[in-house]
């Protein structure tokens, strides 16, 4: 373990293993949360439209749609096991295992290309998109011009925080959405570009949000999990140190 530790703010909880983990890899983790999540009361709603559409495949495109699947699995929803669900990514998709359902994923973990893995299935011809108020466009659009017809459902809103740099010196912010991106521009903002540290993304999405609010060169996930950012991160700052 490191003891010469970098403060990295983060934009997102994170567990205590991945905690952990950031200070085996020499950072200091302040988190400081710019997204919260709400997931409606009552379900009676969404439950109907589903119902409606029997023979509509599953997509989730993060983790918050499982939680939302699984509050109404809780609320009377049976899954049929002639449903096929794609899920964005492995994040994603270990959240639906661990519901006990299984799911595809593409190879390159984005918006388009799942849409181009559903549309390859070539017996697909309706989805249900689980998604929640600032989901963006690219899946349905990508899925719709495949001649796939798209359902969306929104089954939680995104609450965007303020997000400021705190006292201690920091030598590195983390970003896991678009969204985050807002939020640290509602808050500290991207003006004063030489109070900025280092900025990293975890995908390329959030990096080109990231890289057009701050017109400064972003660093993106090699892959798109916490882990790898943290150790991207570490690397980037422990080599700069060196040179």
């Amino acid at each position: 373990m490191r003891h010469d530790k970098h403060n990295i703010l983060v934009t997102r909880p994170l567990s205590g293993q991945q905690i952990e983990y950031a200070r085996v890899m020499g950072l200091n983790p302040i988190i400081e949360p710019a997204l919260e999540f709400e997931f409606p009361q009552y379900w009676d709603d969404v439950l109907r439209v589903i119902n409606e559409h029997p023979k509509a495949e599953w997509v989730f495109t993060s983790a918050n749609g499982v939680k939302a699947l699984e509050q109404l699995m809780e609320s009377g929803l049976q899954v049929r096991p002639e449903t096929q669900l794609f899920a964005v990514g492995s994040k994603t998709r270990e959240a639906l295992q661990e519901l006990g359902l299984e799911s595809k994923v593409p190879v390159i973990q984005d918006a388009l290309h799942l849409a181009e893995l559903i549309a390859d299935e070539g017996k697909v011809e309706s989805v249900i998109y689980f998604h929640g108020n600032l989901s963006r466009d690219e899946l349905s659009n990508g899925l719709e011009k495949e001649g796939i017809a798209v359902t969306e459902i929104e089954v939680y809103k995104t609450i965007i925080n303020e997000v400021y740099l705190p006292e201690e010196p920091i030598s590195a912010i983390l970003f896991y959405s678009p969204s985050a991106v807002e939020g640290f521009k509602k808050g500290a903002g991207f003006e004063d570009s030489e109070r900025l540290p280092v900025l990293f993304a975890i995908g390329p999405t959030t990096g080109e949000a990231l890289e057009q609010a701050s017109g400064q060169a972003v660093e993106i996930a090699d892959q798109p999990s916490t882990e790898t950012l943290l150790r991207n991160v570490s690397h980037y700052l422990f080599s700069k140190e060196k040179v």
